[in-house]
This record gives C-alpha cells, structure tokens and sequence, in this order.
C-alpha cells in the first residue's frame, strides 16, 4: 500500500505559508531546510499591462534602475559592491503582468540580504546619469530583439490581436519612450505600483518562515501602502474583441514557414476563469506526441510541427496554435488546422484517460518546478501576480475536474466562429515562389463550430 501512495506523496503542492503585513504587503516562504541557499524575491504587479503609449518600456527600465544607488548605497558602484560582499546572486525580468527581483545568497547571510531588498525597494534615487545611461543599456536590448526574424514576426501579430491597446503586452518596449524617460516618469511608477498593496515578498529555500515573518513585519513597517488597490485606481484597460480575422504576412529571412492562429481567450478572473483550466489542460494533451492532434497535422505530413497553448493572464490570454511547415505544405498546414479545430469541439475528441494524463502531467510539471528553489520563487510570483495565490493553490484540483465537455464549451466559446489573426513568416524568395498576400490572404476563412447532436435531435 505505501508503494502504490509514494507518487502522489512525491507529487503533492509545495508547503508555504503567508503573511499580510499591517501596510499590505504579503510575504510568502517556502521552506527547505535541506538547501544552504535562500532565494529573496520581490514581484509587483506592473509590466506592460499598466502601460500606456506614454510609458511603453518603462517598467523594463525601471527593472534596470532598480539595481542602481538608493538611500543607502547612494549609488551603482556601492550597490555593487555591498552585493559582492553578501554574495548575491541577482537579477530582474519584466513581463506582461509581473516585474521580479530576486537575490540568492547563503542562508546565514538571509537578514542583511532582506535588508539590501528592502533599501532597494523603499528608497531609489533615480540619478539623472545612471538613468540616462540605462536607457541606452535597454535600448541596446531593443536592438538585439529587433536583430531576430522571429522577435518582427511575434511583434507585429501581437500589434493586430491587441489592436486598441498594443502598448499593454509589449514589455520589452518602445525606443523613443525608453529614450525620452525622465526621473519624474519613474518616481510616477514607484507611486502608483511599487507600494506594499502591489507586492509580494518570496523567501525560498533555507529560511524558517516564523524568523521571515518577524523580520519582515520590523524592516518594511515603514513602507506605506497607497490609500487604494492600484489597479483600481489605475484600471486595466479592456481589449475590445477582433472585429474580423485577418493575416498578417512577415517578410524575414527564414528557410522554413512560421505561423500562428491566435484567438482572445478566457482570463483569470471573473465568469471566465472555469475555462482556463480546460484551456491548459487541452494544450498538454494536445501536445502529446502521439495525441489525434499531432497525428493529424504532423504524422500526416501536412506540418513540420504543430503545438496549442494559452497564456496565463487576468488581462486576457491569448489562444494560440503555432505551427512550422516547409514552404510547399505551407497552405496544405494552415488549411489542415482549420479542418481539424471544429473536431476538437467534439467531445469525443479527447478521452477521459488523456485528459487524467494530461493532468499528471501538469502535475509532475509543478513538481519539477520546486526541485530548485530559486526558480519555485519565480514561478510563485507569476502565479500570484497573473492568477492569484488561491488560483495557485486550487490548480491541480480543478484542472482534475477537467472534462471533455468543458474543453468542447472552451473551443466553442474562444476558437470556433470567432475572429482570429493568422500571422505567417516567409522569405522574400517564398513570396516570389507563391506565398504572397493575395493568395495566404484567400486562406483566412471562418472556422465553423459543428453542430451539437444531442439526444433530442436524435429522436
């Protein structure tokens, strides 16, 4: 009998614990006492989700100042050297729905690291020369993207599908933003989003999370909050729906064809939030190699390869299916997609058995995720800025309810007779051999959902 219990045991949610501080602020430790190492992170709601054209990129950059002089360590240089002295190991990233910072060091040094975050966070300086020579440093980082076929190709679908709002899932950014950014601009962001009612506070690894608590409570007691939720005072905008599908055709030099069907799918948050599971647990399934999806598209030679997946977001996430075709099966590709979607709004489509897999697989994702502490402090922050700590916790719970009923409703609700941007990469030479506009442009056709033989129809 233990045998037959030691997977699930393996595979049980990771153990942490939480605290909301008097200001707001939540702190969160996940505890392994077996690690010599402790992971400090910091996520804040911000990201290009809060960004008008105005500040498009600017939450990148602020990442980038974070790591410069505050109250403190008045400038770069100190900054860099009080990190040496602790042993830091650090770095940031800026997403659509999350900005992080995390440092990791040995457990023993876990005081003096909370109190280099916490300097960090509560009292930036914002220096005229660092700022202007940190624009050019993520601008630099524009550069390199735009170096790459697949960065034009992903920005200009992503600029139709999110057609009212671009600015909002562009965190990379824009150049002449990044380059007009003032101090003020960034003490705006540090007011509106960097209070401690938009953060979290992560501790992994080799810490006690009772000793975290009371370190916390003392050194952030003088971080105060904003009088409301900033993203009730700073609403999200809402991504109006596409009003037709269309194709947006990159010219790049490729060999191969690159593609994308994308779709505004469910959020997070609100009526839409049962269909998020069925969404991921559809793309994992999927995405097995031997699933009828793949055996369809890619063991019959229509394409090289072909994945379905959501994004995680409260801001809408997208519903995509990527594909890869050689340039003469490129149309043969796109048109077997469009063959193959309305059948997975059967719900025969797929099994009771395969979505129970897909859900272990998930599962044994989750566990892979905590095998290294520093990287479970990420994933935490993405899942509460994102979903929600609750959302988090219950996951694996509901993605088992998961039935092939609720991926059908998914696929009729989001995919199927709904407008999407069909976007295609091809070479110049491929345009010249038949790919052109005029004829990928005839491949943009509604998708259909069949209809639903029910028991009264058949009588």
């Amino acid at each position: 009998m233990l045998v037959l219990l030691l997977p699930s045991l393996a595979l049980a949610e990771p153990a942490y614990q939480t605290r909301t501080l008097p200001n707001g602020l939540t702190v969160l430790v996940a505890e392994d006492p077996s690690s010599p190492l402790v992971t400090v992170e910091l996520g804040v709601r911000n990201g290009s989700m809060t960004e008008s054209p105005e500040y498009n990129g600017l939450s990148h950059l602020y990442e980038h100042m974070f790591f410069k002089g505050n109250a403190v360590l008045p400038d770069q240089e100190a900054y860099l050297a009080r990190g040496r002295e602790l042993g830091l190991v650090w770095n940031g990233t800026t997403n659509t729905e999350r900005v992080n910072y995390f440092f990791t060091t040995a457990r023993e040094r876990l005081p003096e690291a909370l109190v280099f975050m916490r300097d960090a966070i509560v009292s930036p300086l914002f220096d005229q020369k660092e700022l202007e020579r940190e624009r050019v440093v993520v601008t630099g980082e524009i550069d390199r993207n735009e170096s790459t076929p697949q960065y034009h190709f992903f920005h200009q679908v992503d600029r139709r599908v999110w057609w009212k709002y671009p600015s909002r899932k562009d965190p990379l950014g824009n150049r002449q933003t990044v380059l007009g950014a003032t101090v003020e601009k960034m003490k705006t962001i540090q007011t509106r989003y960097y209070v401690p009612n938009n953060s979290i506070l992560v501790i992994t690894g080799g810490a006690k999370a009772e000793e975290v608590f009371s370190r916390a409570q003392s050194l952030f007691a003088g971080w105060k909050p904003s009088g409301r939720d900033p993203l009730e005072a700073y609403p999200l905008v809402k991504h109006p729906p596409l009003k037709r599908s269309e194709l947006v055709l990159v010219e790049q030099p490729v060999q191969t064809v690159s593609g994308q069907f994308v779709w505004h799918g469910p959020s997070t948050v609100g009526k839409e939030l049962a269909a998020t599971y069925a969404a991921d647990v559809q793309s994992v399934a999927l995405n097995r190699p031997d699933s009828r999806f793949q055996r369809a598209l890619v063991d019959s030679g229509h394409c090289v390869r072909a994945e379905m997946t959501w994004l995680t977001q409260k801001n809408t996430g997208p519903s995509y299916v990527f594909f890869e075709s050689t340039p003469e099966r490129a149309k043969d590709c796109v048109e077997a997609i469009q063959r193959e979607l309305p059948k997975m709004a059967q719900p025969d489509y797929l099994t009771a058995d395969e979505l129970r897999d897909a859900v272990h697989r998930l599962a044994v994702n989750r566990a892979l995720e905590r095998e290294k502490p520093s990287d479970l402090a990420h994933v935490l922050t993405f899942w509460w800025s994102s979903a929600g700590l609750d959302y988090y916790r219950a996951y694996l719970d509901r993605a088992r309810e998961v039935t092939p009923a609720d991926v059908s409703r998914y696929v009729r609700t989001y995919l199927l007779d709904r407008p999407y941007v069909l976007g295609l990469m091809v070479s110049p030479e491929m345009e010249k051999q038949g790919l052109d506009r005029a004829s990928l442009a005839r491949l943009v056709r509604p998708v259909h959902a069949p209809r639903l033989v029910t028991q009264e129809a058949n009588r």
